[in-house]
């Protein structure tokens, strides 16, 4: 049985204690042989001084007459800091029952060591941790006191009365916030450690060693009532003076707080309103122009996550609430007393830091630093460099395993699969183009469902966080892409499933992505608002391509999106769909669900390992890519210019791979990465061409396909030197056809609806180009009729276009390392005899 005893004061306890001493000191001590080879009381006969323990034989009587059954059992005196007996600890050897304890005052300890005063105390709530600890450090000038009660409040009030007059250690973890909130305020300090002591001094730290270890921290627990126990600065916490009062910073909170004039030592509380959880302003901000100024907050949420935001000052001169919600948004706990929240706005405004931090209002390089949401990548040390927005970015960049787990079990064994490849160094792209000054772009993996298109997305979205929450969707207006684009300037935007986008925004949404720039927009007082700008490589994928899925709204394509936006199949052409062979699996589906399983279990590491790389020397990262640029571009020099642009994304996509190899990131060979990217660069190729303007052979396939779809209905015949009695009735007709020739002739007032989207000019040279024109009128693009056709009638000017259209058709020939590739003749078409 175990015994709490209370006693309505200390003096009765006092009493209680003198007579009990008396009692216990008419005990026998106990022999070694007396304790029935009880493990923890023969460690306690080892270390303690003789007498300690005593054979006790009869039941003792409480400080209020309780009876308490402790005949047979091993008495341990518990003393105070003078010595004095004030309570016992009853064991009964070899049983599981839990010890008796008789502590009327709570403060009483089991002494373990000499209680020389000059001797620094070390308190630990646990025998037998106070046991191992007292082993191995075996000093001299080291006293361990261990609470008898298994009560954190007990242990408190044993804290409080031995560190008067005496330095007390409470050792603690990282991990322990209960035990700091508990002693805050009392007059010892705290060991917090990343692991327990105990376990510390087991692997033959010395108790030295630990305290002067970078992973440990000297917390005086008496400042942590106004000090939050994980800050490093603590002059940042200091408390700012306002009105009749203070603000105060608590481990549970920040305060404002007003005194009891009347309490000499100043520490009653008049007033005490709660106003946010801890909350620390480490920096003002400016931009290189000193304007834009802000304040650099931290906060950690109620995980322990640490957040931080540089929030414009400007948002304190307008509606409050919005700065607000973003921080409650981020896990700050905010009042919701109207008065006590408007307390956050001064003590944001007016706290009086004095350090200073240059804000960016763009992610990605600023110099020779990458710029992320909470910090920079390769900081020289001159100034710090935060990103300042309007609103706190909960960044999706994450961490989980090693790289060598990331790299050996996921990344390294893809290095045969074209498309994985291909989009693991698409998620290392978006660094080089501000080193290349090249603009960004993006591509399109197309296939039907079940192929694999999400999963190599997902994959490359492994390399920055956990692949869910990193990958973003077609699923949103073109305002907020504009927005997640922003956020990952310089960097690489996964987009899965187009087909959840509205088709009537893709193709300005593609537009958008890839050229870098939002729509114009103006502030209120009309003036055009400071619009954002990103460079970024994006992955689409979807089991359509954007000229499809555009079509469905009644949007035209033209070439401008298929040079942004590439598109590659998904098929990798060797029966396993998206895969080139079977190397985690026996079969394809169960490769799939591997990969899967390791791309969400390892993330995050390689992209941070990317950046260390490519900061390091910024000089050199860019002089590598331009080379290896240079050697890629080498292999593909008969392209068309359309071509040639978009074949230079896939090159820069190839140099991060081979760079990233190089660095090795992703555990690939040397050149592994470039013969990926070639295969789907000269996919691409088959279906785009290498040789001609692709916008020309849309045009001829528009005038075509229009020409197929309408040649009964909206053409009325004409025929040679044949007078009709009736003249034929065409509906919604826009021209004429020749029987005799089989060629169209339209209308010079229809042409301009039957050329869109593209426009009359530019198709009727193309047409020209192609000897697809016929022309009897000089520099004119018309064509005069042959009288024959209208006898009795004006000769119509009409736009006169061969039947040698409806015979247009694609060469193919082989490509880049004996792929396959697409060519055309030199106007874009070849033709083949009808």
């Amino acid at each position: 049985m175990t015994t709490t005893p209370q006693t309505d004061s200390q003096e009765k306890a006092r009493a209680f204690s003198t007579g009990f001493t008396l009692v216990m000191n008419s005990f026998d001590a106990v022999t070694r042989q007396g304790l029935a080879n009880d493990k923890l009381l023969l460690k306690l006969f080892d270390l303690l001084p003789p007498n300690s323990l005593l054979n006790v034989t009869d039941n003792l009587t409480t400080g209020d007459a309780s009876i308490v059954p402790t005949d047979g059992t091993i008495g341990l005196r518990l003393t105070d800091k003078q010595g004095d007996i004030v309570g016992a600890i009853f064991y009964t050897p070899n049983s599981k029952a839990k010890p008796i304890v008789i502590d009327p005052t709570g403060y009483g300890a089991i002494v373990i060591g000499d209680t020389n005063r000059a001797n620094e105390l070390i308190a630990l709530d646990g025998l037998d941790n106070g046991i191992d600890a007292y082993a191995c450090l075996m000093a001299s000038n080291k006293t361990v006191i261990v609470s008898p009660q298994k009560t954190r409040q007990c242990f408190k009030k044993m804290v409080q009365h031995w560190s008067s007059g005496s330095l007390l250690t409470v050792p603690m973890t990282l991990t322990d916030k209960g035990m700091i909130n508990l002693l805050a305020g009392v007059n010892a300090r705290a060991l917090v450690t990343m692991a327990d002591i105990v376990t510390m001094l087991h692997a033959n730290n010395s108790y030295e060693a630990i305290l002067a270890d970078d992973d440990s921290q000297i917390i005086n627990l008496k400042d942590t009532a106004y000090y939050p126990e994980w800050r490093d600065d603590p002059q940042l916490n200091e408390p700012m003076v306002y009105s009749d009062g203070r603000f105060e910073l608590y481990h549970d909170g920040l305060f404002f707080v007003k005194y009891n004039d009347d309490d000499p030592a100043n520490i009653t509380f008049k007033f005490k309103a709660f106003i946010c959880s801890p909350i620390e302003v480490i920096a003002k901000t400016r931009d290189k122009s000193s304007v834009t100024w802000g304040r650099l907050l931290q906060w950690r949420d109620d995980d322990n996550v640490l957040h931080k935001w540089a929030m414009p000052s400007s948002l304190l001169q307008g509606d409050a609430r919005e700065y607000r919600r973003e921080l409650a948004s981020q896990g700050l706990n905010i009042t919701t007393n109207p008065k006590q929240r408007n307390y956050l706005d001064t003590y944001i405004q007016d706290y009086p830091i004095h350090k200073r931090a240059l804000c960016v209002d763009k992610l990605g390089w600023h110099g020779e630093q990458y710029i992320l949401p909470d910090g920079a990548i390769g900081n020289d040390g001159k100034e710090l460099i935060v990103y300042q927005s309007a609103h706190a970015i909960n960044s999706t960049i994450a961490q989980q395993g090693t790289l060598a787990q990331w790299r050996d079990e996921l990344c390294k064994p893809l290095a045969e699969q074209s498309r994985f490849v291909f989009s693991i160094a698409c998620a290392f792209a978006g660094q080089l183009l501000e080193l290349l000054d090249d603009d960004g772009g993006g591509f399109h993996i197309l296939g039907s469902s079940s192929m694999g298109k999400s999963l190599s997305l997902k994959v490359a979205a492994s390399v920055w966080g956990n692949p869910d929450n990193y990958s973003k969707t077609w699923r949103s207006t073109d305002n907020a892409l504009e927005g997640t684009a922003s956020e990952h300037n310089d960097s690489f935007l996964p987009l899965d499933e187009i087909s959840e986008s509205d088709p009537k925004i893709i193709g300005k949404a593609a537009y958008m992505l890839a050229n870098g720039k939002p729509k114009g927009r103006s502030t209120t007082t009309g003036h055009n608002r400071t619009a954002k700008t990103w460079r970024i490589i994006f992955l689409s994928n979807g089991e359509e391509s954007l000229q499809n899925f555009m079509a469905q709204a009644g949007q035209k394509t033209n070439a401008g999106i298929e040079v942004r936006v590439a598109h590659i199949d998904a098929d990798a052409g060797k029966g396993y769909k998206t895969f080139d062979s079977l190397v985690l699996a026996d079969t394809g589906a169960a490769q799939a669900d591997k990969i899967k399983e390791l791309s969400h279990t390892y993330y995050g590491v390689a992209g941070m390992a990317w950046l260390d790389h490519i900061t390091s020397d910024k000089a050199a990262t860019t002089a590598a890519a331009k080379q290896l640029v240079s050697d890629f571009m080498s292999q593909y020099t008969d392209l068309a210019p359309q071509a040639h642009r978009v074949a230079r994304r896939f090159a820069i996509v190839a140099a991060a791979g081979e760079m990233a190899t190089g660095a090795d990131i992703t555990g690939w060979q040397a050149g592994q990465a470039t013969t990926a990217v070639m295969t789907c660069l000269d996919n691409w190729l088959d279906n785009y061409g290498r040789d001609g303007e692709h916008e020309q052979r849309q045009i001829i396939d528009h005038i075509k396909a229009f020409i197929e779809q309408h040649g009964s209905s909206r053409f009325q015949p004409c025929y040679r030197n044949t007078r009709l009695d009736f003249e034929e009735r065409t509906p919604n007709r826009v021209g004429y056809r020749n029987m005799e020739t089989g060629d169209y002739y339209f209308s010079k007032g229809t042409f301009d609806s039957v050329c869109a989207p593209f426009g009359k000019k530019k198709v009727l040279q193309v047409l020209e180009e192609a000897n697809l024109l016929l022309l009897n009128q000089g520099d004119r693009k018309t064509y005069k009729a042959p009288d024959t056709l209208f006898s009795g009638k004006q000769r119509p000017s009409v736009y006169a276009v061969t039947a040698n259209i409806l015979c247009c058709e694609p060469m193919k020939k082989d490509g880049t390392n004996g792929t396959n590739g697409t060519s055309y003749m030199q106007q874009g078409i070849a033709l083949s005899h009808c």
